[in-house]
This record gives C-alpha cells, sequence and structure tokens, in this order.
C-alpha cells in the first residue's frame, strides 16, 4: 500500500523534473511571456548612455560569471568614454556594483539578467538615481515586425545609423559582439571600399529567321580597403525568430533629409543611389540576413562607383546573306573607390526570405 500511494508523487516529481528541463530548450517557446530589463531593449536614451556585456552564466569554476559579464560591458564603456583603467579586479568586479575609475567618474553596474545559459550585465557612468531606476524596469522584448515598423526604430530615416544583425551563434553569449562585428564590417564598407566590376553584354540576330538573342554576365568583387573598429553605440534592440537585430548609432551628426528624398538622384549634390538584395528569390549563400545586407550595400557601391567611372568596350558586326545578320559585344569593367554614407534601410520578409533595400549618399572624402 506504501509504494501504491507514492505512485503519484512519483508521477508528479517526474513531471516536473521533465518541465524544469524544457524551460531550458530554446527561447521560442517562452518568448512571449518573457520579461526583461529595459536596459536590454534600450541601452541608450536621452538620460544615459550604457553598455550591455555578456558571458556564458558560470565560469570555469562553476560560478555564476558576474565579473565576465561586467569585464565585456566595462570594456565597452572605456572605449566609448576613451577613459583609461588597467585595475580589473576579478574579485572586485564579482562583488561590487560600483567601481571608482577616478576622481572624477565612477562606473555603476545595474543588477545582472540571466537568460539561456548567458549573463548580461549593464555599465554605465554613475547617473542620477531615477534614471537607473527607470533602467530597471520590466519590459518585453521586442519582436522585430517590418511590415508594421515596431518597434518605430525600424522606418526611421536616420543617417547616422547602421543595422547590425547577428543570427544565433553556437556560443550564446557572442550574439551581441557578433551584431556589433557586422554592423562595424558595413561601416567599413561605407568608410571606402575597392569597387571591380565587370559586365559582359553579347547580342546577335538574323532577319530572316526571326531570330533574336541576348546574354548578360557580371562579376564583381567589393572590399573594405581599411580594417578599423567605428565608434558604434548599440541604442535599440529587437529580435526576429532567432536572430537579434541591433540599432547601432555613428558619432556622425545625421544628415536633415527631405521629405521626398528618396525620389531623387542627387541630394545636396552628391549622388543618391539605392541597392537591394533579395527580389526574385535572391538568396545570401549562408541564408543569414546579415549577408543579405551585406550584399545589398555592395550593390549600391556598385552603382556609385559606376557613376563615378566606366570603361566600355565595343565590338560589333553586320553581313548580308539573304537578309543581314548582326552580332555585337560589348565589356564594361569598373575599377573605383567609393565611399557612402548610409542614409535609410529598409527590411521584409517573403516567404522567410529576407528582402533589403539600402540607400546610400556618396561621400567625397572617407568619413
Amino acid at each position: 500500500m506504501k509504494w501504491i500511494r507514492s505512485f503519484p508523487l512519483f508521477l508528479l516529481l517526474t513531471y516536473l523534473l521533465l518541465s524544469g528541463c524544457n524551460t531550458t530548450l530554446g527561447l521560442k517557446k517562452q518568448q512571449d511571456n518573457l520579461r526583461i530589463p529595459s536596459w536590454f531593449i534600450n541601452p541608450v536614451n536621452k538620460e544615459i548612455i550604457g553598455f550591455i556585456g555578456a558571458a556564458a552564466k558560470y565560469d570555469s569554476q562553476g560560478k555564476i560569471n558576474i565579473a565576465g559579464s561586467r569585464k565585456a560591458a566595462l570594456a565597452l564603456l572605456l572605449t566609448h568614454h576613451q577613459l583609461a583603467f588597467s585595475g580589473f579586479d576579478h574579485a572586485q568586479l564579482q562583488s561590487s556594483a560600483k567601481l571608482v575609475l577616478s576622481q572624477t567618474h565612477t562606473v555603476r553596474f545595474l543588477p545582472e539578467f540571466n537568460h539561456q545559459g548567458v549573463i548580461y550585465s549593464y555599465a554605465t557612468l554613475e547617473q542620477n538615481p531615477f534614471s537607473l531606476s527607470q533602467q530597471q524596469t520590466l519590459a518585453h522584448l521586442s519582436r522585430c515586425q517590418f511590415t508594421q515598423c515596431s518597434p518605430s526604430w525600424l522606418c526611421d530615416e536616420k543617417s547616422n545609423t547602421i543595422t547590425g544583425v547577428s543570427f544565433f551563434t553556437s556560443s550564446p553569449s557572442q550574439q551581441l559582439s557578433k551584431a556589433q562585428q557586422n554592423a562595424n564590417l558595413i561601416a567599413n564598407l561605407l568608410y571606402q571600399s575597392q569597387v571591380n566590376a565587370t559586365e559582359y553584354l553579347s547580342q546577335s540576330g538574323h532577319e530572316k529567321l526571326a531570330i533574336q538573342s541576348a546574354s548578360f554576365s557580371q562579376s564583381s568583387q567589393v572590399s573594405a580597403k581599411t580594417t578599423r573598429t567605428n565608434q558604434l553605440l548599440l541604442k535599440n534592440v529587437c529580435e526576429y525568430n532567432s536572430t537579434l537585430i541591433g540599432n547601432f548609432v555613428l558619432p556622425e551628426p545625421a544628415i536633415k533629409l527631405a521629405r521626398d528624398w528618396q525620389s531623387q538622384s542627387m541630394y545636396q549634390d552628391r549622388s543618391l543611389i539605392q541597392g537591394r538584395f533579395g527580389y526574385g528569390g535572391q538568396m545570401s549563400p549562408d541564408l543569414l540576413l546579415s549577408s543579405a545586407i551585406e550584399l545589398a550595400i555592395k550593390d549600391a557601391l556598385i552603382e556609385l562607383a559606376k557613376i563615378k567611372g566606366i570603361e566600355i568596350e565595343q565590338a560589333s558586326s553586320l553581313t548580308f546573306n539573304n537578309g543581314y545578320y548582326f552580332i555585337s559585344h560589348s565589356k564594361m569593367t569598373v575599377d573605383e573607390q567609393v565611399s557612402g554614407q548610409l542614409l535609410d534601410i529598409k527590411l521584409s520578409y517573403q516567404q522567410d526570405r529576407p528582402i533589403v533595400n539600402v540607400w546610400l549618399l556618396e561621400t567625397k572624402h572617407p568619413l
């Protein structure tokens, strides 16, 4: 009888154990109910500038890795504010919510956020208590809804922002930094790129046989001339499926855009170019949104290089034999260095395939 009485308890314990295991599997099962600190969604606002650091939840000794995530956040803060500090004390980072850098600068760490085996920390220079408390309020992680422009910054037309994207990484704690790396890659392409492109067009026709044909081929290479670390500031975050999308701000002032700017081919006496990727079922080799954005940027840079300089070689022949027959070949080559400023980027999805439109404004000199 004792065994019979304890059997329901055994089933209950088994159910709880299995349920407990399931709660650690995958972000999407709990995403709709997930509430996180406001600083993770909007690390930067009018009142406060903060930085998010991420690390694996446990360190090599099996302890909660608060020091690791705080160190990552602190490194971003020091770089942005151009502050020097060499006294990384593991024990101090682990235990203290404040870190004195100098007589004029004190870093404040807000309570950590743990999720899916990752611990996130938020670091900012000492602020007034109200601003800090606002960053600690709980909110839902924004879902990127492109057609509804939600959150609103997805549709902001600001020339000093870059969209950084990262799919779910093999090491979850690296997803934020990967998004920043991808944004930095785009910034370097815009700063100054070498464009080499070749296009071939062949046409032929026969009057008597009423046959006409044409073939077109293109090859291109776009590469950044410099590799540098840009001063990118993560301002907003949202998520689409397992892809993290960050809104990164450049330190330069934004260009004031007219209402009809997208319909113009010249703006402020500079060429305005649209680049695109994803139409007609186009897919990037790795199927990633980050690659689609990069290819759209490169498409615009190629078009910008064509405007700047192009060489054309053309040969054609015409013969008569019971009706004329013609054939022509043309070759277009581009070898230029170009720089551009990203005015806007629009993202959407069709049948789970990313569609990307970008608008670049030519810059006469590197930014």
